[in-house]
């Protein structure tokens, strides 16, 4: 093979390369020493690494703050993830309509929460929840001490979330709505008017592509709330407001116990896959994308 040939093949690969390279150096070699790490003991009272095998991970899966960690991040992932896609979506169906007068003002207010940096974000809500002079209890005239209270402080959390969440989804679904060709809503007027009629058969299901990259980017991101815990509970009271991401920045960093921190990424890292993988495979035949 001539040089000018074997230039021609590999000069595809030439082009790609930077981005190989910046995938390998951030995110596959991070990956790949995280996993490594986690094998051993590391920290404070062990300067040195000690290969410690599977200790790590069999200490965390025994210990009972590590579950209730999870639980606490199931339930915060879920009731974020169906609030912000829920409340985006319903959201995004009233701004579609060109008889709302506004609709600019409207969508910019919408989207401005997600614009806040988190640390804005928790900082003004830790005001709003204040018991005595925070805008929710006197708006309601209640007397809760919503994030010091072990029954309220989590859902605070989540409402937080919520607020802040549903802004890009409602964007994301807003374009994906504005793609769909409006000669269907028009054939769809010569059989019946029923505006369930139109968002069953028409809507939802060339809305589809659009909610399968809602929900993945919503799943993902539940799961990165270290900022609005650290600010507004720091993991309190007595845990019920610590997710996984927060007890691994505990564990990992606070505590500088590098190989535990480490073996609780890489369970976050595969569950996180393994959750993905699923979705992808389930929701491969449920999303339309011929239009």
């Amino acid at each position: 093979m001539s040089k000018r040939k074997l230039l021609a093949a590999f000069k595809p690969y030439l082009f790609i390369a930077p981005a190989f390279v910046f995938l390998g150096t951030f995110t596959i070699f991070p990956i790949l020493h995280t996993f490594y790490t986690s094998f051993f003991r590391w920290g404070v009272l062990s300067p040195e690494p000690v290969f410690i095998g599977l200790a790590n991970y069999l200490e965390a899966v025994s210990s009972p703050v590590f579950w209730q960690v999870w639980r606490n991040t199931l339930l915060y992932s879920i009731c974020t993830v169906v609030g912000t896609v829920l409340l985006g979506l319903m959201l995004a169906l009233l701004a579609n309509n060109e008889k709302i007068r506004g609709q600019a003002f409207f969508r910019t207010s919408l989207f401005y929460p997600h614009v806040l940096p988190w640390a804005v974000a928790a900082m003004v809500w830790m005001w709003m929840f204040q018991p005595r002079r925070g805008l929710i209890n006197n708006l309601f005239d209640l007397r809760i001490d919503w994030l010091r209270n072990a029954a309220y402080a989590l859902p605070a959390l989540i409402i937080v979330a919520i607020w802040k969440g549903t802004g890009f989804n409602f964007l994301l679904f807003l374009s994906g709505l504005q793609s769909i060709p409006k000669e269907f809503y028009e054939a769809a007027e010569l059989e019946t008017n029923s505006w369930w009629h139109k968002f069953r058969y028409i809507t939802w299901p060339m809305l589809s592509p659009t909610t399968f990259v809602v929900l993945l980017l919503a799943i993902i991101g539940s799961f990165q709330s270290v900022d609005l815990v650290y600010i507004m509970t720091q993991g309190g009271p007595a845990n019920r407001t610590n997710v996984i991401i927060y007890y691994i920045y505990q564990q990992g960093i606070a505590s500088w116990r590098l190989g535990y921190g480490s073996a609780l990424s890489f369970l976050l890292f595969t569950i996180l896959l393994a959750l993905t993988v699923v979705y992808l495979v389930s929701m491969e035949k449920r999303v339309h994308y011929d239009r």
